[in-house]
C-alpha cells in the first residue's frame, strides 16, 4: 500500500511512569542492585530533543498516553472518530496493569475499549501482558506478519544476548528502575515470545491476526505500519504522517534525549538499510519502545546509528562505551 512520508520530525517528551491507584506490592531491590541503579542518572545533551516529564501520561499533546515499568513502554492510541483503543505492545503484566490504570483514570475509558493489543515485534518484553489483556477485553491481538512463519516453526535469528546487553546498558538508566520490571521481564520470558527461555516462538495468547508493512492499524485511523528489520527479523513501527509520530518499537531507542537506532541487532547490515528508510520520514515525535519519548523539529539530527557507541558520563553509558566491542561487526 502506498503511503505519503514527510521529512523527518522531532518528537517532545512524555512519560507515564507510576500510577499510585495500582496497589502493587512493593518491592525493594538487595542494597547492590539498588546502589547500582540509581548510580545510573542520564546525562542530559545540550541541544537535545525535548524529552517528556515523567509526571505526564498523555504523550505531548497527542491523541496517545503511556504507561510504563522501567524501561518497558506501552502506548494507548485513543482513535478520536470511535470509541476504540489500541493498546502497542503491553509487554509485561505489571506494564499492561499500569496501561489498564491509565486507561481508566486519565482517558475515561474502560477496558472493553481496548479493540486491538498490537505487538512490534516478538520478544517477550513486548508481547507479554497481551494475555492478560484479553482477559479483561476482546481485544484481538495483531503481531508482525513475520511472526506467522515463527508459529509455523521457524526459529527466528537471535543476537548474542550479553555483547549486545553490553551495548545496550546505556539506556537501562534512562527511567527509573523498578524492581517488579525486571521480575515480570524474567518470569514472561519462560512462557510467551522468542529469544527468553525458548528460541522458538510460544504464545499465552490468542493471536488474530498479522500485519505486514503498509497495512494500516486496526482501530488506529491513521496509522500505517512500516517493517522495520534489523533488531529483529519481524521488527516494525508504527507511523502516523499527519502528526509526524512514529512509534518505534525496538528499531530505534532514545539515550539522553537522542535516537539511537538500536545496539542490539540480528543482522547490522539490514539494520543500516532500516536506519536510511525511517530516516527518510518527518518525525517530529519519537515514541521508544524503550527511553523517554523526544520531540523537536527533526528528531533525526542527532540520531546515533546502531553502531555508534552512547556519549556521556554515566557508569552505564562509560561501560557500554568501553566494553560493547564497538566496530567489530
Amino acid at each position: 500500500a502506498s503511503r505519503s512520508v514527510a521529512p523527518p520530525l522531532t518528537m517532545a517528551r512524555s512519560s507515564t511512569d507510576r500510577t499510585g491507584s495500582l496497589n502493587l506490592p512493593t518491592i525493594r531491590p538487595t542494597l547492590p542492585v539498588a546502589a547500582v541503579f540509581h548510580a545510573f542518572a542520564p546525562d542530559g545533551c545540550a541541544g537535545a530533543p525535548t524529552r517528556c516529564s515523567n509526571a505526564q501520561m498523555r504523550v505531548f499533546d497527542l491523541p496517545v498516553h503511556r504507561a510504563n515499568c522501567w524501561i518497558f513502554n506501552c502506548y494507548l492510541l485513543a482513535d478520536p472518530a470511535s470509541d476504540s483503543v489500541v493498546a502497542v505492545d503491553a509487554g509485561l503484566p505489571v506494564v499492561t496493569r499500569r496501561a489498564l490504570a491509565v486507561l481508566r483514570s486519565e482517558m475515561g475509558r474502560d477496558p472493553g475499549d481496548v479493540a486491538v493489543v498490537a505487538g512490534t515485534h516478538g520478544h517477550p518484553d513486548h508481547v507479554g501482558g497481551i494475555a492478560d489483556l484479553q482477559q479483561v477485553s476482546d481485544a484481538d491481538a495483531l503481531l508482525p506478519q513475520k511472526c506467522s512463519d515463527y508459529l509455523a516453526g521457524e526459529q527466528p535469528r537471535s543476537f548474542p544476548m550479553l555483547e549486545s546487553s553490553v551495548r545496550f546498558m546505556a539506556v537501562w538508566g534512562q527511567q527509573r528502575f523498578e524492581f517488579a520490571g525486571l521480575r515480570d521481564l524474567v518470569a514472561t520470558s519462560r512462557r510467551t515470545g522468542f529469544g527468553g527461555a525458548s528460541p522458538a516462538m510460544q504464545t499465552d495468547f490468542a493471536v488474530s491476526g498479522f500485519l505486514g508493512d503498509g497495512d494500516e492499524v486496526p482501530g488506529a485511523a491513521g496509522w500505517v505500519v512500516i517493517s522495520s528489520p534489523g533488531h529483529t527479523d519481524d521488527s516494525t513501527c508504527f507511523y502516523h504522517a499527519d502528526s509526524a509520530t512514529l512509534l518505534s518499537g525496538d528499531a530505534v531507542a532514545t539515550h539522553d534525549g537522542t535516537p539511537w537506532f538500536n545496539p542490539e541487532y540480528v543482522d547490522l547490515e539490514v539494520s543500516r538499510e532500516t536506519e536510511e528508510r525511517l530516516r527518510s520520514l518527518e518525525v517530529r515525535h519519537l515514541l521508544p519502545g524503550h527511553g523517554e519519548p523526544v520531540t523537536g523539529r527533526d528528531v533525526w539530527t542527532r540520531a546515533r546509528s546502531a553502531d555508534q557507541p552512547p556519549v556521556g558520563k554515566s557508569v552505564l553509558t562509560r561501560c557500554s562505551r568501553r566494553l560493547g566491542r564497538w566496530g567489530r561487526h
